[in-house]
């Protein structure tokens, strides 16, 4: 790809969006346009907010603005949620094909796979069956959306869509924001706490929980090689490729923190789906992307940037105000 080619990333101050920013500056592009999110005063619903943002005619769009499967987005807000998916991700898409775009990338979250556990997922099992009841909004929206993604590239010569399918993406410089039930960021703010108040940690769950996880620099390289070497729209999952036990993950926390005392396990079935995980083969044989960070490697570098950016403390629930 020509070093000089107009990329727009949308939901660019992001976690995984600021990363990828930085990264095709450091790989030479000079034309890349990273767009805030609401937070931020832009918002892509509105016609003059998009119109202005397409401007620029970029060849390539990675559509990162979307709303996540929180429990809060999940629970709470589900229509919210998905009119916001469908709405903001329909008229992206539109606008960047109206504006000569010649690469649509966009990444969603491996919940849109089904209920049942047909593992690991591949990419033809997206359709056999409902997603698991907590996160069906996002799910089915989600599944949509990269339905319409391929749908443009069959309609439209010029147009290529590729989607990606990413799990729990972790790494230096998450928010670590409860809000977003992330497994890892939970992890190890739990035994950091306990570590730091010298306490046992309790821990409830089941034992057979498993889910895989991807490091923040290979999510951002897999989104670099869509760009790159994907030349025909296409559906890819993007992984460590490892199922990764939860309660042993609390165990390869707690050693690489250095927290010694025990962590107490109490066997509890949890109302979320037990096992997810995805088979890469497809991305490895068809773009050449390889995960490049183990669990451990990116646990290390992870926990190093949380000690030195960051503390954490018990709240009373005494000190909570209830109205």
């Amino acid at each position: 790809m020509d070093r000089n080619s107009r990329i727009l990333i949308t939901g660019g101050q992001g976690f995984i969006g600021k990363g990828l920013g930085a990264f095709l500056s450091r790989s030479g592009f000079s034309e890349v346009y990273s767009l805030a999110g609401t937070r931020d005063g832009f918002d892509l619903g509105n016609d003059s907010s998009i119109g202005w943002a397409f401007d620029i005619n970029p060849e390539v769009v990675i559509h990162l603005a979307t709303r996540l499967p929180t429990e809060e987005n999940c629970l709470d807000y589900p229509a919210g949620m998905m009119y916001e998916n469908l709405f903001v991700t329909t008229k992206v898409m539109e606008e960047a094909r109206m504006s000569g775009c010649k690469k649509f990338i966009m990444v969603w979250d491996s919940s849109c796979y089904p209920e049942h556990q047909i593992l690991p997922y591949k990419e033809s099992d997206l359709w056999e069956g409902a997603p698991y009841w907590n996160k069906r909004y996002y799910g089915n929206t989600a599944r949509v959306l990269m339905e319409l993604n391929m749908a443009f590239s069959t309609q439209f010569e010029d147009f290529t869509g590729v989607n990606l399918i990413f799990p729990e993406v972790y790494g230096p410089n998450s928010r670590f924001n409860p809000r977003r039930n992330n497994v890892i960021e939970s992890v190890i703010t739990n035994v950091k706490a306990s570590q730091q108040e010298g306490i046992p940690l309790r821990v409830k769950g089941s034992s057979k929980a498993s889910r895989d996880f991807l490091y923040i620099n290979d999510a951002i390289n897999a989104i670099y090689y869509a760009m790159e070497h994907a030349v025909e729209p296409n559906t890819y999952n993007v992984s460590q490729g490892e199922d990764i036990n939860i309660k042993r993950l609390h165990e390869v926390v707690a050693e690489i923190a250095g927290y010694n005392k025990e962590i107490e396990w109490m066997e509890e079935k949890i109302d979320i789906k037990e096992r997810s995980f995805l088979n890469i083969s497809a991305i490895k044989k068809d773009l050449g992307w390889i995960p490049k960070t183990n669990i451990k490697e990116g646990l290390e570098k992870t926990i190093a940037w949380h000690d030195k950016n960051l503390s954490v403390a018990f709240i009373s629930p005494d000190s909570i105000l209830v109205p």
